[in-house]
């Protein structure tokens, strides 16, 4: 167990925890309220730009919408770009992950969410940057795009968005905690700012909101692009994953692909070091089925041992939405 993992389980530490989160929760309003008031500037790029983003830590389907953004884009002949932070990168500053020629970014320098999107979408430029500023200024600078997708963008109030889009992976966070006490990043007052309120997961269908629909793939990928269909893989496979939910990853793929016992629960955004690959080594069976950011991180020697596949995520754009974005941006 990590320290920080420790911290965050241990009672004793719950009291500072407590205290923390206060703090944080009374920075944020403040920090807000001179948005609001016009106190701290709101930067326009001159390139329009769509905010994807949630108000809890963890997995809630972002990476996905956006993906399922991008292809509405490419689909009506414009040109997207993606500007995200590159949580967990070990680049530093603005870096270009992608270019509308070639990948010029890997998992670790990238991060794990722009790699995928730049690997799964060849020819969109992507750049992550701590500054979205500067990084949706070098975008249209660089590549002149339609549109800017802001992956993860709602606390980033600097930059501002065409169209603000809220994911909310359950309404009952509402009644969580602020940060690190809990997993609100910030008030749920503040989803009021949000032009568009969508629900993923396990959020409820009420008239008020849309929900976007997830899907897994009836396919898996070998470590050479192959497809594979998953009712032709036989024998007994398990299942590993480091995300924010995984256990909606693993009920999905045992829904269409028969239950296993054997579900390894990884630290989101997990790096594979040797400690984490033994957990996987220490289980016996046919075939391993884990998510396309997670396979990506995976040594090729590892992946072709232990025959591990890899399964794509995929999402519908909901009603209301599709229709701003044909309002607005065509």
């Amino acid at each position: 167990m990590s320290i920080l993992n420790y911290l965050h389980t241990a009672p004793w530490f719950l009291p500072v925890r407590i205290i923390l989160s206060i703090a944080y929760g009374f920075i944020t309003s403040a920090r807000n309220l001179f948005f609001n008031l016009g106190i701290f500037k709101i930067h326009r790029v001159g390139t329009p730009i769509i905010s994807v983003g949630n108000i809890t830590v963890g997995g809630s389907g972002k990476t996905i919408l956006v993906q399922s953004i991008i292809e509405y884009f490419i689909a009506h002949k414009k040109r997207p770009a993606v500007l995200s932070r590159g949580y967990g990168r070990t680049s530093r500053g603005l870096f270009l992950v992608a270019d509308e020629n070639s990948i010029l970014g890997t998992s670790l320098s990238a991060g794990d969410e722009a790699f995928i999107i730049a690997q799964n979408f060849p020819g969109i430029p992507v750049v992550v940057s701590e500054d979205r500023v500067m990084g949706a200024k070098y975008l249209g600078k660089s590549f002149s795009p339609d549109v800017i997708i802001l992956d993860d963008g709602f606390q980033h109030r600097r930059l501002y968005r065409d169209l603000d889009v809220l994911l909310l992976d359950t309404p009952a966070n509402f009644h969580n905690h602020m940060l690190p006490w809990g997993r609100l990043r910030e008030s749920p007052r503040n989803i009021g700012r949000a032009d568009q309120i969508i629900y993923s997961k396990n959020g409820l269908r009420a008239n008020a909101f849309e929900n976007l629909t997830l899907s897994l793939d009836v396919c898996v990928y070998d470590q050479n692009g192959n497809q594979l269909m998953l009712e032709n893989l036989s024998g007994n496979y398990g299942m590993f994953a480091g995300l924010g939910n995984p256990e909606c990853f693993f009920d999905s793929l045992q829904q269409i692909h028969g239950p296993t016992e054997i579900q390894i629960v990884l630290p989101d955004h997990a790096q594979y070091n040797e400690s984490q690959l033994n957990l996987i080594r220490s289980n016996s069976c046919d075939y391993w089925i884990t998510t396309q950011k997670d396979y990506f991180k995976l040594d090729a020697g590892f992946i072709k041992e232990h025959t591990v596949y890899y399964i794509k995520v995929s999402g519908t754009l909901p009603g209301a939405l599709r229709g701003q974005l044909k309002q607005n941006f065509n």
